[in-house]
């Protein structure tokens, strides 16, 4: 059933959706009021130093492009390729594009749930000249997983679980390949996690990411989406790790996490808020570095204001 109303919606021209978005954002946030105490408290964990009115403000403008990448992520499903490239904007892609007769180019691609993440995923198979590769996280409704891998595979792209990726990397080692994760999700109890500070709150990664860049020897780039208006989207391409090898695990996840939250501060109503990304509660040791660490900063302070 979700599969044909998904299609059926795909199927209406966007000027018309982005009419139905208006009257979504509006039933989501102040009739349903799906997760607003979830957007609220992130919001004000995320950005303690802002006032109550930029709070209503940012989350009113959350719900209302949420509404607009929503329905913009169902006409994706059946959007022309040169509609798609006209309104994603590249810059910096160039590590990833080989001329003809050049090999194709590998490497990894992180981002984060910022504008529309389904349109990158199509956009970025386009833009690369390897084969691609995106990591997904099934989603609970069939019809709904259905349309997802539908749209988001439309050019030629492999769509591949996290818990496959490892074999399929192996499978595939002998071909130079360009894999995609959106690498923001919290990992569950019993995963392993790298653990530090996001938007200035306790916040768990994945070390899957770095894993995959020992493992391939590629290097990692961040794609960095930036709203220009309505249905139009840059996507910078930007260094993590162009040498592998030259950072840890543990590094190259951190400066991931600092070009997220660089991207998020640009644009804060653009990212996915209403997500329980920092619902997990950190272990002991990392609660007792952090204190350490702030009783060390606070310290040095005292000794420089009086020499």
């Amino acid at each position: 059933m979700t599969y044909w109303l998904y299609r059926a919606i795909a199927a209406l021209p966007l000027a018309v959706t982005y009419r139905l978005a208006s009257l979504i954002a509006w039933l989501t946030q102040y009739v349903i009021r799906y997760r607003v105490e979830t957007v609220d408290r992130n919001l004000r964990a995320a950005f303690p130093e802002q006032t109550d009115a930029w709070y209503l403000a940012t989350r009113k403008r959350f719900y209302k492009q949420f509404a607009e990448v929503s329905v913009e992520s169902i006409y994706g499903w059946r959007i022309p390729k040169i509609e798609l490239e006209q309104r994603m904007k590249l810059v910096g892609w160039e590590p990833l594009q080989a001329s003809p007769g050049e090999e194709s180019k590998p490497g990894i691609l992180l981002s984060i749930h910022h504008g529309n993440w389904e349109w990158l995923v199509q956009r970025s198979s386009l833009a690369v000249s390897a084969p691609f590769d995106g990591v997904y996280k099934p989603l609970h409704d069939q019809g709904a997983d259905r349309f997802a891998l539908e749209s988001r595979g439309r050019w030629g792209g492999t769509l591949v679980t996290m818990k496959a990726m490892g074999r399929h990397v192996l499978r595939n080692r002998r071909t130079p390949r360009v894999l995609a994760l959106l690498a923001d999700q919290a990992p569950g109890k019993k995963e392993t996690a790298h653990w530090t500070t996001f938007m200035n709150q306790p916040a768990g990664f994945f070390l899957g990411p770095a894993t995959l860049a020992n493992i391939t020897q590629y290097p990692v780039y961040f794609v960095r989406v930036r709203r220009l208006q309505r249905g139009r989207y840059e996507l910078e391409l930007l260094e993590i790790c162009k040498e592998p090898g030259t950072l840890s695990q543990e590094e190259l996840i951190e400066r991931y996490v600092e070009l997220a939250e660089e991207t998020i501060r640009l644009e804060p109503e653009s990212y996915l808020w209403s997500n329980r990304r920092w619902k997990r509660t950190p272990p002991k040791e990392f609660l007792v570095n952090q204190a350490t660490l702030m009783e060390s900063e606070a310290s040095s302070g005292d000794i420089q204001s009086n020499p």
